[in-house]
This record gives C-alpha cells, structure tokens and sequence, in this order.
C-alpha cells in the first residue's frame, strides 16, 4: 500500500513537473501565450493580459496603487477621434517614410469592434489589440501586423505599441488566427527598432525616466474635444491633359 501511494505521489509530481516545463516553454516563446481572447474578427484580434504582463507598468503613474479605469466607454465616432489622426514614421535605407497607423478601412474595423471590447474589459486586465491588415491588396503584397496594449487610468486613455505595420511575409501565417497574432512582447522602455509615433498637434507621449517614450500615445478623456479625426485625402489616378508631360 506504502509503496503504491509512493508511486502515485512520484507520478503526479512527474506529470506536474512536465506541465509547468512545457507552459514555460511555450510562454517563453510566445509572450502572451496565455493572453485570453475577448473578441476576434477577421483582421482584428482583442484579448486580455494581465497588468504582470506589462513590465515596468508601476512606472506610468506617480502614485504607487495605480487604478485601472476600466470598462471604458467609447462609440466609433471617438474612436475614430482618438486614433484616426496617429501617424507613424519609418526608416529605411532610403530615408524615413510617413503614413497613418491605422488604414482607411482598417480603422473602420478598429472603430466597429473596440467599443465592444472597451465596454466588457476587467477592472484589472489590460487590452491587447492585434490588426492584421494589407494597405496595398495585390498579388505581390503581404498582410502587415500592428499590435498595442490599451488601459484607462487617471482619466487618460493609454496606447503602449510593439510593432507599427510589421509585414507578414509568410501568406500561411496571415490566414491562420493563432499564428498571426503571436507577437512579440511590448515593453514599456526606450527603444528603436525602425519606426515609431510621429508627433503631431494633439498627439502626447507617455514618459519614462523623464523622456519621452514615442510608442506610448495617451489620450485625455477629460478633454475629448481635443481630438476631432481629420477625414483623409482620397488620391485619385493622374488624368492626363495638355498641360501634362507627355511622351
């Protein structure tokens, strides 16, 4: 009887050590592997993380008991407000390239979506927000990722992002929910790695060690006013006419 228990108890201790192995395993190679899914559509991916899953979070607020302001609510014309107007800049061997985080089309997503999520969101969860969106749509264009932790605290709405328009060169990846959306972890420390916010006239950086961190965007939500989104400029083909240069 003795020796059975003693079996019993080495096994299960085996099969425990074999769990925890393999959960730390694949939370090492995926940041937010155990990150829970709110919401999801086609190119949207919402889920909750833990406030542990954000290092160095007790760095953005001054006092030491930071208080989440969550559920948020927020309709898609706010939205739009807030993250219609975000540009990013990216360097590249050519020089630096400028354009809006969020697509025409992919902040329309974004707006439908996020009020669901914002409305449901813990008290002590931070959102993380996955879009997966190609701006060119032809043969020889791939699906580009952007990913951001969102959290309302001391009436400002905080957007923390990991990578900008990141391209997914693998087309098996795009098509598959659960690859698409493992990404890197997002910190919350000074870095570059080619691309960041682009400042603007209502566009305010969160600050870490006194500097200002240019993928941490925040917004005040008691001064909405302050953000109106700017419907953008619908490019046309060029129509030729006299006065062009013809061959």
């Amino acid at each position: 009887m003795n020796f059975s228990l003693l079996d019993f108890m080495k096994g299960k201790a085996l099969r425990t050590s074999l769990i925890l192995f393999l959960a730390f395993s694949f939370s090492g190679c995926y940041p937010y592997f155990f990150k829970d899914r709110m919401f999801r559509s086609e190119g949207m991916g919402f889920f909750t993380i833990s406030v542990s899953d954000l290092s160095d979070f007790d760095k953005t607020s001054k006092n030491e008991d930071i208080k989440l302001e969550h559920p948020i609510q927020l309709d898609q014309a706010k939205i739009k407000d807030y993250f219609g107007n975000l540009r990013y800049s990216k360097r590249s061997s050519v020089g630096y390239f400028s354009d809006f985080v969020f697509s025409d089309h992919e902040l329309d997503l974004l707006a439908r979506d996020l009020p669901y999520t914002l409305k449901n969101l813990p008290n002590d969860k931070l959102l993380l927000i996955i879009s997966k969106y190609d701006d060119t749509q032809s043969v020889i264009s791939f699906d580009e990722v952007t990913s951001c932790v969102l959290w309302a605290a001391e009436g400002k709405i905080n957007l923390l992002f990991g990578r900008v328009k990141r391209e997914l060169v693998d087309r098996d990846a795009a098509l598959d929910f659960s690859r698409w959306t493992r990404i890197e972890k997002i910190r919350l420390a000074h870095g570059f790695d080619g691309t960041e916010i682009a400042e603007g006239e209502n566009v305010d950086f969160g600050q870490i060690d006194g500097l200002p961190l240019r993928k941490w965007v925040v917004f005040d939500m008691k001064n909405p006013s302050k953000y109106k989104f700017t419907p953008r400029k619908q490019y046309q083909p060029v129509k030729l006419t006299d006065e062009n240069d013809r061959p």
